[in-house]
């Protein structure tokens, strides 16, 4: 049987991804439209001085946040790697998103932090921290190291 090792940050990643579009999903919804966050994060590489909401800007949005979950990701697992604390890691990971996110919002006028609330921004936060907790935890343990047929006997 072929073994198949997965990077650390590409199982984080999935992880924080997975947790963080849902969430960004249900804020949209919420706050009007599921698609409003995406168009937002979409909306920062256009130079539009508006939040465009069209097809292209919320797919341009989905697929930058999949990339800057996963550039958190890496981030997370170095940090964690370095503190030997999985908690610390992700905090400072997500507290470095929630704070460069506010900048991006500042500087542009546009981004995520531009159309979610204080309160959405930090449920965000605590999503992305928790599902890099979880998704670190998963990718460092020995669970992984063990063959499929072995788990199911």
């Amino acid at each position: 049987m072929q073994e198949r090792s997965y990077s650390p940050t590409i199982v984080a990643g999935c992880f924080a991804a997975a947790a963080t579009t849902g969430a960004l999903l249900a804020i949209g919804r919420r706050i009007g439209n599921a698609g409003l966050p995406f168009a937002a994060i979409g909306s920062v590489p256009f130079q539009r001085l508006q939040i465009g909401f069209t097809t292209r800007s919320v797919v341009t949005g989905l697929v930058l946040h999949v990339i800057g979950v996963f550039v958190w990701s890496a981030l997370a697992v170095r940090l964690a790697r370095a503190f030997e604390r999985r908690f610390l890691a992700a905090g400072l990971t997500a507290t470095t998103q929630f704070i460069v996110s506010w900048i991006v919002a500042w500087w542009t006028g546009r981004g995520l932090s531009s159309v979610l609330a204080l309160g959405d921004r930090l449920v965000y936060a605590v999503v992305l921290a928790c599902a890099l907790v979880a998704g670190m935890r998963f990718a460092f343990s020995d669970f992984r190291s063990v063959p499929t047929d072995t788990l199911l006997s």
